[in-house]
């Protein structure tokens, strides 16, 4: 699979830019993540409190056939298009949707053709289904079809603001150029607002 994500970069890097599509409106709460999420190292971890000031971040499985992979490096693409300064404020989460097979290990050996500062989120299946409903991500997995089971599942790409709160979901469909466009904005707009002693307005 690694090298299967590897192949798909050029590609991914050289399509043809679609229409900016309508951001997708979201609640202006943070979600209520559950307790017991791990990264790749078995280390808890918290989509609240990443580190970071915002998280770009994706649900999806290292079985994927494409979509995940796609999604992913269209990810690391965008944050790699945003100057030093701003790609240190953002991390990068990906979130597996099928904890039975995807593994910490298993992640973070998926993950490693990106590079990188990547986070990779595992959980029990218990756990994960509750993360993913948290942020209303919808995932339905096919097991009852083979032992090389699909999962079907929301497939946006996430912008987690201070505290995990949802500051945009970025469809699939969008380019990677308008999604790096939307971050710059929603770092500047954010870096203004801490840096205005007069606070936001009333």
């Amino acid at each position: 699979m690694p090298t299967l994500l590897a192949a798909l970069f050029a590609a991914v890097l050289s399509a043809a830019a679609p229409a900016a599509a309508d951001p997708v409106a979201v609640p202006a709460s943070a979600p209520v993540a559950p307790l017991g999420t791990v990264d790749g190292a078995g280390r808890p971890f918290d989509l609240a409190a990443t580190g970071s000031d915002f998280s770009l971040v994706y649900f999806g499985y290292t079985h994927c056939p494409e979509i995940c992979p796609t999604s992913l490096f269209e990810m690391k693409a965008a944050i790699d298009r945003l100057d030093p300064a701003a790609r240190a404020r953002i991390t990068p989460v990906f979130v597996t949707l099928d904890p039975v097979r995807d593994t910490p290990a298993v992640m973070s050996a998926y993950i490693a053709p990106l590079g990188g500062n990547f986070v990779t989120v595992s959980g029990t299946l218990e756990v994960i289904d509750r993360l993913a409903w948290a942020y209303q991500v919808v995932v339905v997995r096919n097991i009852e079809a083979s032992r090389d089971y699909t999962v079907d599942h929301t497939t946006s790409v996430l912008l987690l603001g201070p505290g995990g709160r949802v500051v945009e979901r970025f469809p699939y469909e969008m380019d990677y150029r308008e999604v790096s466009r939307r971050i710059a904005g929603h770092l500047a707009a954010a870096a203004e607002a801490s840096s205005d002693p007069a606070g936001p307005p009333a």
